[in-house]
């Protein structure tokens, strides 16, 4: 099944995106090194299933969504365990704690599966809100690789502090003058593939130097200030 971004769009999108986010799209159909491709479709599925589950609305109303105990309603057959995690992701991370992840690893999840979880969730957040502030459907989800998870070749990784370990940092600034590995980057240095994912596509919107847009700049960093905000991101 082909990838079907962009389709019938009325605004003009540069071919570079439309291939970055089809190619992106493929390829979280196929299988990664901890979850299968059909996994990753059963993750999208759920991240958008999120804003539709009374859970989750009561936990975002809560003063603490810890304290609301409850079943998410849920549309895959993927774990208890991930489908929270996604669902927080997706409806609340603002207030992702650290008592998220160490649940998910007490329940049986690796730091690798939770790191490539986290970043295809990520991934298709990019794909999915792009496409809707262009007023176009989200992407219909393809069925997903059975094929077994294909493992990797242990990336260099260290503790730095963070909830899981880090890329390490190689001391190099970019021409704007901060550290040329961002701490972003960082964070799913557990997981390469996932790093070229997410960045496979976020590029096409948002990057720290030479961007492919015909805003300047200070306008593009004025968006993503006001986006952030808005998103209670404070990254």
């Amino acid at each position: 099944m082909e990838a079907n971004v962009f389709e019938n769009c009325e605004y003009p999108i540069r071919q570079a995106t439309v291939d970055a986010f089809a190619e992106v799209w493929r390829r979280l159909g196929e299988s990664g090194p901890f979850w299968t491709g059909r996994d990753h479709m059963a993750m999208i599925r759920e991240a958008r299933q999120s804003f539709e589950c009374e859970l989750c609305r009561r936990r975002l109303e809560a003063l603490s969504p810890n304290a609301v105990d409850g079943e998410h309603e849920t549309v895959t057959d993927l774990s208890p365990v991930a489908v929270d995690v996604i669902h927080r992701i997706r409806t609340d991370p603002a207030r992702m704690s650290r008592s998220v992840f160490e649940n998910a690893l007490a329940n049986g999840m690796t730091d690798s599966e939770y790191i490539e979880l986290i970043g295809v969730v990520a991934t298709s957040v990019v794909i999915d809100t792009l496409h809707q502030g262009l007023g176009l459907p989200v992407p219909e989800t393809l069925e997903g690789s059975d094929d077994p998870p294909t493992g990797q070749t242990e990336p260099e990784v260290v503790e730095d502090g963070a909830w899981v370990r880090l890329a390490p940092r190689d001391g190099q600034l970019n021409e704007v003058g901060i550290p040329r590995q961002a701490n972003i980057i960082r964070a799913m240095g557990l997981v390469p593939l996932v790093i070229e994912l997410f960045f496979t596509v976020m590029r096409q919107a948002y990057y720290i130097t030479n961007l492919p847009i015909s805003i300047s700049r200070s306008q593009a960093e004025f968006i993503a200030a006001r986006v952030s905000a808005l998103n209670q991101c404070f990254y």
